[in-house]
């Protein structure tokens, strides 16, 4: 009587799905995963010693070193163009606030004639975005 002698066969584990898996993943956190700071490169926010929750706005307007307003890192604008942006957005109708990212190396006048001209444009609330001296952003 002979007997047979069974033999293993190896199964083999296909990582190609895991791969393809783990890949996506990679890629979802990338892109779903970015910082929600908007501030450009070199701008140091004033400080402040009370957290609050932030809030996000209808706009966001940077006040740089150099005393000029930005909506993004290209092109300064001027305090009527921000303001007929605030109208034609509807910003102020609907009562929806403004965020405003100063640098703290910026001067208070600006920052004062940025409040003066958005009242003219109706617009009635301006967050602040500052940094709590603990270093989180608020």
């Amino acid at each position: 009587m002979q007997l047979k002698n069974p033999r293993r066969e190896i199964k083999s584990i296909d990582l190609l799905p895991l791969i393809n898996v783990v890949f996506l993943l990679i890629l979802f956190v990338l892109i779903a995963g970015r910082p929600s700071t908007n501030q450009p490169a070199g701008l140091e926010v004033a400080r402040s010693t009370i957290a609050s929750a932030h809030e996000g706005a209808a706009l966001s307007v940077w006040l740089k070193q150099d005393d000029g307003f930005y909506l993004s890192d290209i092109k300064p604008v001027t305090l009527g163009e921000l303001a007929d942006l605030v109208v034609e957005k509807g910003i102020a109708a609907q009562g929806l606030p403004l965020e405003l990212i100063a640098d703290r190396r910026a001067t208070a006048k600006q920052l004062l004639a940025f409040r003066r001209a958005m009242a003219r444009a109706g617009v009635g609330e301006i967050r602040l975005k500052t940094e709590l001296t603990g270093g989180a952003v608020q």
